[in-house]
């Protein structure tokens, strides 16, 4: 996957929600009502591109997951801020389960690398015998789960507080812009780290 097609995947997973709010703010929807088109446009747009695909996959999953999370707490609790916690959350438990997979010794970055890559046999056949054989190229995939991990994380504990103790209307926009840019700083330095790393453990 490249940086276009990680673009063309992410911007509109995440512009279009609140494209959909701030539509609907200025029609005379009230915010909760507008916070629940937002994330439904989401999921609507997700299970579409299962359905075309014919496969369900983990970023569908999660979509789902985060979206009946947040309906569920939003409904329990009277408080419509959960609906858009709830990306931010499930990055901060995303940026856990990546720390953690460093520590059962198999980054989650490389299963997801792997996956990504499944229609290249041979490629698959070359990273496997690079992970046994090659300790730079286990090092490569450890620290870009690492510091996906920590970034994750620390977006999930500046951008969560925020969504508590600025307007809502205020945070509808600015929660996406946090998120994109932890998103594009971390795919930038991925991207770029990979390359180098891999390009040298692949010539040892």
């Amino acid at each position: 996957m490249n940086k276009s097609t990680l673009i063309k995947t992410l911007v509109p997973d995440v512009l279009l929600p609140v494209a959909v709010y701030y539509l609907s703010r200025r029609i005379g929807v009230p915010q909760e009502a507008s916070l629940l088109l937002g994330a439904a446009t989401a999921l609507v747009r997700v299970l579409l591109q299962a359905v075309v695909s014919r496969r369900f996959n983990g970023l569908a999953a999660l979509v789902c997951a985060g979206f009946a999370v947040g309906v569920l707490l939003a409904l329990l609790t009277g408080d419509p801020r959960f609906l858009l916690a709830r990306e931010s959350l499930l990055s901060g438990l995303l940026g856990l389960l990546l720390l953690g997979s460093c520590l059962v010794g198999k980054p989650l970055m490389y299963a997801l690398m792997r996956r990504l890559s499944a229609d290249d046999s041979a490629n698959l056949d070359e990273w496997e015998r690079l992970w046994r054989s090659a300790p730079q190229f286990r090092k490569v995939f450890l620290t870009l789960t690492l510091v996906w991990g920590a970034g994750l994380l620390t977006e999930s504990i500046v951008r969560v507080p925020l969504i508590y103790s600025l307007p809502l209307d205020v945070m509808a926009g600015l929660s996406t812009v946090l998120q994109l840019a932890t998103f594009a700083l971390l795919i930038g330095w991925s991207l770029l780290y990979r390359h180098r790393r891999l390009s040298r453990a692949a010539t040892r």
